[in-house]
């Protein structure tokens, strides 16, 4: 049960309905829809009655909310201790980025984080995972951003978020069976040897059978190759979501799932400075609703 779960309920309660919470809490509704059924999940009982015009507690969701309301009494008083303590985050955050996740997911969430740490001075390398894992072991980054796991044991993998992933194609190519079935994938040089390259074996787990045309390391650049007509490729749907909107790309095999777990990597046996710890914990709360 996590804490963050627990203060979606909690909140949603206390406003009467999602939309309040919705606005309280400066999060979307469906996420807050989604951890709180989670919630319900995890406790194996229903804790809202939903109706027209708000929501009622269960006689359990009253217990629990009475809980809650003692356990974020005691997290307030913990608060009131760290203003000061807020204040004294401050230097450097090195970390690395795969170029899609720097581009797309970092730039807003990072937004964020400084107007709390405002004394934080970030330093972002971009690059392949390797090049990544590569700058973490030399020290010159604290941590990575990424979706491949790194073949060495000398590093500490934390799983932030399952990231859907859309295979797409230019709208103007959907009839297009030659394109339909050419392939831009990631170089393979850029992954471990000893294990089946991540993208292909996704796509023959769930019976999609393509072939490989293009191969680029860049996620933009497969993008933009999309959109010129030349193929399909395997993106982050965060990446691809405005495209999809306004038409001009489609998703191919909608209902298989596609999915990577983004994952923050540091190196084994090394303390997490309080700057990192900080970032990690914001970028879990905002990520939900950028994915």
């Amino acid at each position: 049960m996590e804490l963050n779960h627990l203060k979606y309920f909690f909140v949603v309660a206390r406003e009467g309905s999602f939309t309040r919470a919705s606005r309280a809490l400066r999060i979307q509704q469906p996420t807050i829809s989604k951890m709180v059924k989670s919630l319900e999940d995890q406790l194996g009982f229903s804790l809202l009655e939903r109706h027209k015009r708000g929501i009622r507690l269960t006689h359990s969701g009253g217990e629990v909310y009475r809980i809650c309301e003692r356990i974020f009494d005691d997290v307030d008083a913990i608060n009131a201790f760290s203003p000061a303590e807020k204040l004294e985050r401050s230097g450097p955050l090195t970390f690395g980025a795969t170029d899609s996740v720097a581009s797309y997911l970092v730039p807003g969430i990072l937004a964020d984080f400084l107007r709390l740490y405002p004394s934080v001075r970030p330093s972002i390398f971009s690059g392949s995972s390797n090049l990544i894992c590569n700058e973490i072991h030399e020290g010159r980054v604290e941590f990575g951003l990424f979706f491949t796991v790194p073949e060495s044991t000398g590093f500490r993998i934390t799983r932030l978020a399952d990231v859907p992933f859309r295979l797409v194609i230019a709208t103007s190519q959907l009839q297009n069976k030659k394109r339909r079935g050419s392939f831009i994938i990631s170089r393979d040089i850029d992954y471990p040897k000893n294990r089946p390259f991540p993208v292909l074996e996704m796509l023959r787990s769930n019976g999609v059978s393509v072939e490989t045309t293009i191969a680029c390391n860049n996620l933009d650049a497969q993008k933009e190759l999309v959109k010129q007509g030349l193929g399909v490729a395997l993106l982050p749907r965060f990446m691809v979501k405005s495209g999809l909107e306004k038409g001009t790309l489609t998703a191919l095999h909608s209902k298989k799932e596609f999915s990577y777990a983004l994952s923050l990597v540091t190196r084994k046996n090394r303390v997490d400075s309080a700057n990192l710890t900080a970032f990690r914990e914001h970028f879990e709360q905002r990520i939900v609703d950028l994915i």
